[in-house]
């Protein structure tokens, strides 16, 4: 599961970014002020940091540069402060992102999924999606950090739709490439996998075309 410190001093939007963020899944530990911010990242491993820049003790770039002179961990600055020159600072100091406040805890939850998911490396065997990792080499499927159980014929379908990202794939191109050429086993067995793989991975990714097959496109923010 990823771990995420929440850093901002306002409790009302202290509360609904961890309470969004934890029911996307994630593990949430908070910190209200700056010199807590230093001291729980000093205390913890963390795979993101949501930072707020107006903040008592240490403002959000001092703690931004604590934090580059220590990791690579990525930072979403989180700030009412909407003028060119705090925005640039931020970039110059490495951030990630910058979101400007008031903002939408559904859209945020998006983008702390996107940034996670550019941050982690992608070899050969292990594709990275939404909140999604799926190493074809051992079968292993993780949401979240969690395990999930998927057949080897729901993975196997999984692979060609991501091989051919983009691309919409009818139910006999599916059943060729999974079951082989000649099977005598119906295509509409195609839709009962997919249902199955979108009921576990919970994933918006797998399309329907109607009337043509299905396809798999991941929509950035």
């Amino acid at each position: 599961m990823y771990r995420i410190l929440v850093v901002e001093d306002d409790k009302n939007t202290h509360q609904v970014i961890s309470e969004f963020l934890k029911e996307a899944g994630y593990a949430i530990t908070g910190a209200y002020d700056g010199e807590e911010a230093i001291m729980r990242f000093y205390e913890e491993p963390f795979d993101l940091v949501v930072l707020d820049i107006m903040l008592p003790k240490m403002n959000g770039i001092e703690i931004l540069k604590e934090i580059r002179a220590l990791s690579d961990t990525p930072v979403i600055m989180l700030t009412a402060l909407g003028d060119e020159y705090t925005q640039i600072k931020s970039f110059d100091l490495q951030a990630d992102e910058y979101v400007t406040k008031p903002f939408s805890p559904i859209v945020l939850v998006k983008r702390v999924s996107a940034l996670l998911r550019r941050s982690r490396p992608i070899n050969k065997t292990t594709i990275y999606f939404e909140d999604i990792a799926v190493d074809f080499s051992s079968y292993a499927v993780t949401k979240n950090g969690e395990s999930v159980s998927l057949t080897t014929k729901e993975i196997e379908i999984l692979k060609i739709l991501i091989e051919n990202q983009g691309n919409v794939l009818s139910r006999t191109q599916i059943l060729d490439g999974v079951w082989g050429f000649g099977s005598d086993t119906t295509d509409r067995i195609v839709d009962t996998h997919i249902k199955n793989l979108r009921k576990k991975l919970d994933c918006k990714s797998i399309q329907t075309v109607k009337g043509v097959g299905y396809r798999f496109e991941v929509k950035e923010l």
